[in-house]
């Protein structure tokens, strides 16, 4: 489902300097700390040199100095390293807790094979997950206000209806929530499928809300993590996302589609 996902292929973004939150401050304070040190490990490696302080009074002048180079580097993410702890510590609070399903073997919409079958495969699943769980799903979407169609389609991408299914990163059940967020919208057993649609389904509430209903950024959060969202101003430039996005998309509209046919 969602973390704050990064995707290796991608540089990381600098911590914003204008971020004031508690992560990115710790984040930048660390690797500021790492640049200076870095910086005083790189003098004493050259003898004899200008460079090098020579009495006391030149080393606490070269050591402000160091820390002033050191905390604009790392407020202008030099390194990177800055938003990589970010990300990390974000995680570790369950900011951004739900994880994307990556369960290849259990999706087909996953398939690298993207051919005209997919289509098909798409009814199909969306068949199977709203002949099993239709009425929970009714029943979360009723409560939390989310539609219906979306919600199906994301149990869909996320775990193919499958109640079991496990991602490498830890994400549980239907809509594949990770054990802190599970805990942080009161599911006590992520395999249970009531508890699962009903957290997942609040979730996804949650991230419209945050983002004043605009669905493509409530699912780019969901799948991506709202800090990721927020800090790069939209849809992150995770070609995961994108396709994540892109896949919910069309299994909504398989699901409408499907809808429709029945009311006929």
């Amino acid at each position: 489902m969602l973390i704050d996902r990064y995707n290796p292929n991608t540089l990381p973004a600098a911590a914003p300097a204008g971020d004031s939150s508690r992560a990115a401050q710790v984040a930048r304070d660390f690797e500021a700390l790492f640049t200076s040190m870095m910086f005083k490990s790189m003098r004493g490696s050259v003898y004899e040199n200008s460079l090098v302080p020579k009495n006391m009074g030149e080393k606490v002048f070269t050591e402000m100095l160091d820390s002033q180079y050191a905390q604009l580097s790392a407020e202008r993410g030099t390194l990177g390293l800055a938003a990589l702890i970010q990300r990390e510590i974000e995680r570790a609070e369950g900011k951004n807790t739900l994880a994307p399903a990556d369960n290849t073997a259990v999706n087909p919409l996953q398939s690298r094979r993207r051919t005209s079958s997919a289509s098909n495969s798409g009814v199909a699943l969306i068949d199977r997950v709203r002949g099993r769980w239709q009425s929970l799903i009714s029943e979360a979407s009723a409560r939390y206000g989310v539609d219906e169609n979306l919600v199906t389609a994301v149990i869909a991408r996320e775990s193919a209806g499958n109640p079991n299914a496990v991602s490498p990163k830890g994400a549980k059940g239907l809509m594949q929530l990770m054990d802190g967020t599970a805990r942080e919208l009161g599911v006590r057993n992520s395999f249970s499928p009531a508890e699962n649609i009903s957290g997942g389904v609040r979730y996804l509430r949650d991230m419209l809300r945050m983002f004043n209903g605009d669905e493509t950024l409530a699912l780019a959060a969901y799948n991506a993590g709202p800090g990721n969202v927020r800090r790069f101003g939209g849809v992150p430039p995770f070609r995961e996302t994108q396709e994540y996005i892109t896949a919910v998309r069309n299994l909504r509209e398989q699901t409408a589609a499907a809808s429709a046919r029945e009311v006929k």
